[in-house]
């Protein structure tokens, strides 16, 4: 029996992972799942695999459909591009809320984020790579002051990276998007809110996610 104390980890452990097997395709786009056959895999009891499934549901990897399971969410061409101009909008909008508030101490938060980035590339570890892409974007978002765009783009971070996953595939094209952010920090640096926002939108929207 699961007890009020252990709860909440056993719910974390099965939401993570679950997540990893989205990312990584064991569980593709589109493919039926049930919750018998979750608790199955994971030994867990039909509670916490109920809200480990809830969990992924409000972030939109799992669709729950009724009298049919469970479906793990498809990524159509119109999904990416909407994320990606909201993502670009969003972004830029909390780098000019956040730049003119940064301290040094900030700036150099973002770039001890950004080099625990690039200190994975070459690595063959996808997800772990764009895991610590998203620290990065996500800490400017934190220093940008407003918890309500922290929380709306943290939210959407599962959908970014399903989309890098399955789309972002190359070392080589990794590696670039990951080495742009130094671009956008040296316009940081620079305090120059409208270089850095030009190169947040040029980064977003010329990568894919």
């Amino acid at each position: 029996m699961v007890t009020t104390a252990t709860f909440p980890s056993i719910v974390d452990h099965l939401v993570e992972q679950l997540f990893q097997r989205i990312l990584s395709g064991e569980y593709a786009p589109g493919s039926r799942l049930t919750e018998e056959q979750i608790a199955g895999q994971s030994g867990a009891s039909r509670t916490p695999v109920r809200e480990a499934v809830r969990r992924l549901a409000e972030l939109g990897l799992l669709v729950v459909r009724p009298r049919y399971g469970l479906e793990v969410v498809r990524i159509e061409d119109a999904d990416v591009a909407e994320i990606r101009s909201l993502r670009s909008e969003l972004e830029s909008f909390a780098l000019r809320l956040a730049v003119p508030r940064l301290s040094d101490q900030d700036v150099a938060s973002l770039d001890s984020a950004q080099r625990r980035c690039e200190e994975l590339l070459g690595s063959d570890n996808r997800l772990d790579i764009f895991r610590r892409d998203s620290a990065f974007h996500l800490e400017i978002v934190r220093l940008s002051g407003n918890r309500y765009l922290h929380e709306t783009l943290q939210r959407l971070d599962a959908k970014v990276l399903l989309c890098r996953m399955l789309l972002c595939q190359t070392a080589d094209k990794i590696r670039s998007t990951v080495e742009y952010h130094r671009t956008i920090l040296d316009a940081i640096r620079r305090r120059d809110i409208d270089k850095a926002c030009e190169a947040m939108r040029r980064h977003i929207e010329s990568t894919q996610m």
